[in-house]
């Protein structure tokens, strides 16, 4: 958990390069708030400490088998500044355009053709927040149509796959194969800068089979793993209980009463900042299998009754996600701050987003039928 506190820092309290017309807005309550969180974030917090060598030897796949080989591709730290490109792949890029939107040519860790099937292994940070998430993009009919698949591991967390390896990418069973190691953090995440490693251990060998890889037990259009990430019952259809199947649930780990400060929040998480926000209950949305996804750690009621119209927010109080284990790899982080009540003024509240393009800054107030919204400064990471 550690090794997200500086980006936590930056998120809340030290937005860069500030675009913001000087403050008007003052507020004790937004004050004594942040007064707090700086105590308790010096208290409480460390600085980074890299995991012990034995837990990082100890680790398990929740899904796939990982096991020892001993003729294996030996690891290079090069490797991971190194930018791959198969020139077998260009023609299924140009071809596709939702493959070459899913797909970036640099990120692309293995990819392989037999017969009419084909595999790309790559890299993608639509789930994971610091390092990206690795995902297979998979083809049955020579390239003519795609299908994507999470494999719920995040790259270096402690996984690493060799891109050069020699080992065919399929396995005499048609499944995936592929040669990995298990890396160590050894400095936090800052802005600019990655965080380093160093290796723990080499010579390991990954299958990935696609019955795993597909498996939805409860039928509700989430693969096992990416309910996983997503921290929703694998078992359940309807973690939340609010009658929307949580393939199709924008928020779907939280049914909460609504306020009337939670269509604020929600028009902050559309980003839809200039808006009149009506009190009115909005028209359930529905995500699909493009819709994106962001993380929020809150134990404010308002904000965890949102129902969102462009993002799929996964939503976790705060001590479920201090009890996360070592290997925790959060979603992209969205952090939104309380109301806070500007002083002197009647039905006046200041708030703000932060997410890792940067942060807004809000007053908002009440009118007869909803709110008003107006950004008071912007700040760019």
């Amino acid at each position: 958990m550690k090794r997200y506190i500086a980006l936590l820092l930056i998120a809340l309290l030290v937005p860069a390069f500030a675009m913001a017309q000087e403050e008007k807005y003052k507020s004790k309550e937004k004050d004594d708030y942040y007064r707090a969180w700086r105590e308790n974030y010096e208290k409480d917090n460390k600085p980074f400490s890299p995991m012990d060598k034995s837990e990082i030897k100890a680790y398990k796949n929740a899904f796939f088998d990982c096991k020892e080989i001993k003729r294996y591709t030996p690891y290079q730290e090069s490797e991971e500044y190194q930018k791959y490109y198969f020139e077998s792949l260009k023609p299924r890029l140009d071809d596709s355009p939702e493959l070459a939107a899913r797909v970036h040519k640099w990120q692309v860790v293995r990819y392989e053709k037999k017969d009419s099937v084909e595999a790309i292994v790559y890299k993608s940070n639509r789930y994971d927040e610091c390092e990206p998430g690795i995902w297979v993009a998979y083809s049955e009919d020579k390239g003519k149509s795609w299908t994507f698949y999470y494999t719920g591991i995040t790259h270096c967390q402690p996984l690493c796959f060799k891109p050069q390896s020699k080992k065919p990418l399929f396995n005499e069973q048609g499944d995936l194969q592929l040669e990995a190691c298990l890396l160590r953090q050894i400095s936090s995440f800052w802005m600019g800068h990655g965080a380093d490693y160093e290796l723990v251990k080499d010579g390991l060998l990954l299958t990935i089979d696609f019955e795993t890889l597909r498996k939805d037990s409860d039928g509700d259009g989430l693969t096992d793993i990416v309910e996983a990430k997503f921290m929703t019952d694998p078992l359940n259809s309807d973690t939340d209980g609010d009658g929307i199947a949580d393939g199709l649930d924008m928020n779907p780990r939280m049914s909460v009463p609504r306020s009337e400060k939670t269509s604020v929040f929600e028009h902050l998480i559309d980003h839809r900042f200039h808006d009149t926000i009506p009190l009115a209950v909005p028209e359930v949305t529905y995500a699909d299998e493009k819709t994106g996804v962001v993380m929020i750690v809150t134990d404010n009621p308002d904000l965890q009754a949102v129902q969102p119209k462009t993002k799929r927010v996964i939503i976790l109080t705060e001590e479920e996600f201090e009890k996360q284990g070592s290997f925790f790899n959060p979603l992209n982080r969205l952090h939104i701050s309380p109301m806070f009540k500007v002083d002197d003024e009647d039905d006046t509240y200041l708030v703000s987003i932060t997410d890792y393009r940067g942060s807004h800054d809000c007053v908002v107030r009440k009118t007869g039928d909803g709110w008003t919204m107006e950004v008071i400064s912007v700040g760019i990471f």
